[in-house]
């Protein structure tokens, strides 16, 4: 149930997003090259930039997570080309941030089953996780519709 949920909502995000289809090039910037930037005090990927979008997050007691989410631009262009869901917990120091790409409507079947593959891999069996980022992707569709 928590699957066709989080698909839906994510669908939601991709018509919301606009047209720019998402590259390899890009999903793997999203999933990897953005953490190695971050962590290595790297300049931005040339000829792109990121444009927060919000952050939300989610109790359960005693534990706290979030998710950020942000738009990649590529230069010149208006409507995101992918969109970085960053999850994390909280309230703990050694807590594993997540980096997902959440493709374009119109990218290719296979970066869409990378992230579905993703998310099956490393949230299926932790339904707090899946909570918080259901929650979170719920109040990022709501906030992208209301523009």
């Amino acid at each position: 149930m928590k699957k066709i949920i989080l698909s839906s909502i994510i669908i939601i995000c991709f018509f919301i997003t606009g047209k720019a289809q998402t590259t390899e090039e890009e999903y793997n910037y999203v999933t990897k090259g953005y953490k190695v930037q971050m962590e290595s005090g790297l300049d931005m990927k040339k000829g792109y930039s990121l444009v927060d979008l919000g952050k939300w997050g989610m109790s359960h007691n005693p534990e706290n997570r979030e998710c950020t989410f942000k738009a990649l631009m590529r230069e010149g262009q208006s409507k995101p080309c992918a969109i970085m869901m960053i999850y994390r917990r909280t309230d703990i120091s050694t807590g594993t941030t997540w980096y997902i790409c959440i493709p374009t409507s119109d990218a290719s079947a296979s970066i869409w089953q990378k992230t579905l593959d993703f998310i099956n891999t490393n949230f299926k069996q932790n339904d707090r996780m899946l909570d918080s980022i259901i929650w979170a992707l719920m109040h990022f569709s709501a906030q992208e519709a209301a523009k």
